[in-house]
This record gives structure tokens, sequence and C-alpha cells, in this order.
């Protein structure tokens, strides 16, 4: 096992968790925290799951960078104080233990150093017993079903082959006074929009890659190198990398509810665009243009030496020169021995970073955004799921959740 995917627990032993696994532990709940005023319904949420058949530890990495405010740094220290006090007053077989990773080196500190921090102690308490269990990844501001540990469990003892897994989630879509939040649905529908015109467009690795609803067996996270330590989109990153190993599932039977709130922890993210939406620098009523969709459709549907190398569309040749890509292509196609080995390479090529560059070079080049709503309506009407002309944010959505729903 590599040294360096255990580099913050080599280097700062004494934030590090002293009590040994439990014997027979399967899943590791990882929960990055930082300036959060209220862990109680995440809390709750996790100790009143339904019991699982192997024992449950919860990793709680709260994290702060050295340059934090005063106030931060009392924040941290309370929110240490409330989860311990929570767990004597509410005695549960789900073990949760709390890393103290306090003040960071502040060029890395973020989310991604702290998911890191937390996965890596997972997978070295995992390997003392030597478990090759499931490190799953939750948000000190999410909720889930009762049912949620369970099905997790049963899942990845179901399929033993599974390397990860993608985890349905949903964000609560009203307010506090009763009436729907536009915004989080409009947020909701691109993500979904997004990945469903991907499937569409016959993109082998569509899948959703949310921080708070993912999880990963033991041996893939090391095998892969651990977590990257971005401060932000340290989910799509590290996802990207594990999908074009093959068995990615999705676990569709239970639910992660992500909060909707505005913040500005990140730089991107539900949170920023809550609240960039709030201030008028991002309409969320905007969304990719589906005639992107199309072209990249027409391009993946023949991926061969004859079509790459003679028959790329303009907008994609021109994407390829921009992005200094087509030596890497040529690449590929000289060392695939024939168009299925070929195709096989290329897609383990082209990843889900390289596919969102080309939809983000597509609509600031050729095709602008446009109306969410309506390109959603488009994208039902191209896979004959829409029955009548016109449907709002919120039909739109409800169908996407559903189709997100389906096992595939």
């Amino acid at each position: 096992m590599s040294s360096r995917i255990y580099f913050e627990r080599y280097a700062y032993p004494e934030r590090f968790i002293k009590e040994p696994i439990k014997k027979g532990t399967f899943i590791t709940v990882v929960i990055p925290s930082f300036k959060e005023d209220d862990i109680s319904p995440t809390l709750n949420s996790l100790i009143t799951c339904k019991p699982t058949l192997n024992p449950v530890e919860v990793i709680w990495v709260i994290n702060h960078p050295d340059n934090a405010s005063a106030s931060i740094k009392k924040q941290s220290i309370k929110t240490v104080a409330e989860i311990e006090q929570y767990v004597t007053d509410n005695p549960s077989s789900l073990k949760i233990h709390i890393v103290k990773a306090f003040d960071l080196p502040s060029k890395k500190a973020g989310v991604g150093l702290a998911r890191k921090i937390g996965m890596d102690e997972a997978a070295f308490r995992l390997n003392s017993i030597d478990q090759d269990g499931i490190i799953l990844c939750f948000d000190a501001d999410s909720t889930c079903q009762s049912n949620y540990l369970q099905e997790i469990e049963q899942h990845f003892l179901n399929y033993p082959n599974a390397t990860a897994a993608s985890i349905h989630y949903e964000h609560p879509l009203k307010i506090q006074n009763g009436n729907l939040n536009s915004a989080i649905i409009l947020y909701e529908l691109h993500l979904r929009y997004y990945i469903q015109a991907l499937k569409y467009a016959g993109y082998p690795f569509a899948y959703h890659t949310i921080g708070s609803s993912m999880a990963v067996r033991s041996s893939i996270y090391q095998k892969q190198g651990g977590m990257n330590q971005r401060k932000a989109g340290e989910d799509f990153y590290f996802l990207h990398k594990i999908i074009p190993l093959g068995d990615f599932h999705n676990i569709t039977t239970t639910k992660v509810i992500p909060s909707p709130r505005l913040s500005d922890r990140v730089p991107f993210g539900t949170g920023r665009a809550m609240q960039e939406h709030q201030n008028q620098k991002k309409d969320l009523h905007l969304s990719y243009n589906f005639e992107i969709f199309k072209l990249v459709k027409s391009f993946l549907s023949d991926i061969s030496k004859a079509s790459l190398l003679n028959n790329l569309p303009l907008e994609i040749r021109a994407f390829l020169r921009d992005s200094d890509l087509q030596m890497e292509l040529d690449k590929v196609i000289a060392q695939a021995s024939n168009d299925q080995h070929l195709k096989k390479r290329f897609f383990e090529w082209f990843n889900g970073f390289k596919m969102l560059k080309l939809v983000h070079f597509l609509r600031d080049n050729y095709y602008p955004e446009q109306k969410l709503v309506e390109q959603s309506a488009k994208l039902l009407s191209a896979v004959n799921l829409l029955d009548k002309p016109q449907l709002n944010a919120i039909e739109a959505l409800r169908i996407f959740r559903d189709l997100d729903g389906e096992r595939f």
C-alpha cells in the first residue's frame, strides 16, 4: 500500500483515531465539516438508520485552515463538543469518531483535503482488520432515508465486484413557509438534464458525481491514489478516475437529501449556485443548448479509425485543436489494434473531464445557453418521454428524478 495515501496520518499522528476499529466493520462514513452551526439533523439521520448486518463507523473531520478567523476556530471547537454531547445523550451501535483537522495549511485546506484526511483514515482502519470495506461519503448538512446504511451495505454485498457507486439524491424542494424553492428546483434540474443528455448522446460514463452521495470500495480508493486535495469539485475529479475502471453502480433503493442552503464555503456547487442566483450573478433558468448533445451523439455514434481520422464534425476538430488534444487522440488511434479496441481505449481516454470541457467549448463557441426547461423538453421529446407540448420546471425535474432512479 502506498504511504503517500496516508501522508496526513503519518505527518500528524496526534490528529487521528487511537481506538481500534471494531472487527467486521464493513462501512465507514466520512463527513467533512467546516463552519457548521447545526449538525444535529445529520447526526440524528445517521443514528436512526435501520440496523446493518455488520458494524458501521463514522469519521467526522472537523477542519479549518490555519488562517481562519477566531470565530471559525471557535465554531470548530463548539462542533466537537456538540458531537460528543450528542453521542453521550443518544447511545447507538453506530460508532462515531472525531478527527480534529485544525489549522490545515491554508494553501491546501478545503473540502478535498478534509475528505482525503477522513477517507485515508477509513482505508487505514479497514486495512487494519483486513477488510475491503466501503468508504461512504456524506456531508455535514445532509440527511438520508432510514434505510440508507442498510441498502448500501446490501448492495455492495450483493455485488462484490462493484468498484464504487453514486447514490440517489434529491434536494428538498420547499422552503420553510411551504412554497416551492425555485432556485434549487432549477439547479437540480440542470444537474439531471446534463446527465440524461449525456446518456442520450451515448456517453457511457454519464453518472452523477455528488460528494455527499458517493461510495467507493477501500481497495479501489487506494489503487487510484486516494482523494485529491481540490478546494471544490473534488468529487467530480475523484469519481471520474474510478468510473472508467468499470463496475460502477447507481444505488437507487435509498436516498440522500443534500442541503439547499446558500453557502460561500466553496467556489462552486449547490450552495454557491444558490447564492449567485440570489445575487443575480448566475441565471439558473439557463443551461446547455440541446443542440450540443445532438452533435455529441453524432460524434459518439461512430467511434472508428475511419471516422476519427476523416469524418470528425468541424466543431469537434476545433475543440481538439483548441484544447491541444489532437496529438493524444492520434496516439489512441495508433495504439488500437482494431475498431473494438479503439472504442474501449477512446472512452478510457475521453473521460468525464474532457467531456465537460467539450460541452463548455461548444457552449462558448457555437451553441449559447438556452432556457433550461425548454431544453429539457427537447431532450424528453427526443427520447419519447414527453406527452404534452409544454411542461414546467418541477414537472421536468420529477421526470428526470424518475429516470435517474431507475436501475441501469
